[in-house]
């Protein structure tokens, strides 16, 4: 997946193809205290070379662009299923009487 068209611009597809890679070899990206964070847990080091890279070429910030519309976008239905629990609960204590 080498990306090495800079004349077109990296896609949305690309970058998450890279984050799956990356997670594939216990390497994590993750927003903290509004920043981007690389976590390496139990790292597979065979393949930290070609991640290298292609974090090279892909750049920070566009991976950064990219987790951060991902966190938000997982927030919001986290905090939406949440909500529609709590409606769901309150039915089934109405309905109990």
């Amino acid at each position: 997946m080498a990306y090495t068209d800079t004349s077109e611009p990296i896609t949305d597809d690309a970058v998450a193809e890279f984050l799956d890679l990356a997670r594939s070899a216990n390497v994590h990206f993750d927003i903290v205290h509004d920043r981007l964070h690389m976590r390496m847990v139990n790292p597979i080091w065979v393949m930290w070379s070609p991640i290298r890279h292609l974090l090279d070429d892909i750049g920070l910030e566009r991976i950064e662009a990219f987790v951060r519309r991902d966190t938000a976008a997982r927030e919001a239905v986290d905090q939406w299923n949440h909500a529609s629990a709590v409606r769901l609960y309150s039915a089934a204590e109405a309905m109990r009487g």
